[in-house]
């Protein structure tokens, strides 16, 4: 799957802590890597990213911090879990 990144979001906060620990609470998973195909980083956020698809909706995943301030779309492994960043579906 591919995704787009939300980049200039850094100011948004949540009740979490932080994006990361947000993505975590949420989906029920940790990880110590990113989501990007081929990318072994380890300094990993929460990211706040769109699918490459007609949804427009904001979701979280963990990327590094190389990855997060990317333009273009990037690809992501099968299998990541997307947390919606809407802080009224989720930690409100």
């Amino acid at each position: 799957m591919k995704v787009k990144n939300i980049n200039g979001t850094s100011d948004n906060l949540c009740k979490c802590g932080s994006w990361l620990n947000h993505w975590e609470k949420f989906s029920g998973r940790t990880t110590i890597f990113c989501s990007e195909k081929g990318c072994t980083r380890t300094d990993i956020v929460g990211a706040h990213v769109q699918k490459a698809t007609t949804d427009t909706k904001w979701y979280i995943i963990p990327l590094c911090k190389a990855h997060n301030t990317a333009t273009g779309e990037l690809e992501i492994f099968e299998g990541t879990v997307f947390v919606s960043a809407n802080k009224s579906e989720t930690c409100g």
